[in-house]
């Protein structure tokens, strides 16, 4: 016998987090925080933005990627692996 897992739903993770993964806060005194935003992988280690109701950025965290795949996704930024921020260089 198998069960048939049709198309699994975004807020169903069985792999690592990926950028642009959002995530429920979660535990402790979070001030404004309710969502993390994966903006970055490195190695074993996901950075996050941390966001207020309004989405505003109103923290960061790090965390190892075991914690976010524990998780469920509540939703996801679209293209935002793929974002470009130009910086202008201050003349010296």
């Amino acid at each position: 016998m198998k069960v048939d897992m049709s198309r699994i739903p975004i807020r169903i993770s069985l792999d690592t987090p990926t950028v642009g993964d959002v995530y429920r806060a979660k535990g402790g005194s979070r001030g404004r925080t309710k969502f993390f935003v994966v903006v970055a992988i490195t190695g074993e280690m996901a950075h996050a933005f941390g966001i207020d109701a309004e989405g505003v950025i109103v923290s960061t965290t790090s965390y190892g990627t075991h914690v976010f795949a524990a998780r469920d996704i509540v939703g996801r930024v679209e293209e935002l692996a793929d974002m470009s921020l130009n910086i202008r260089w201050e003349a010296l």
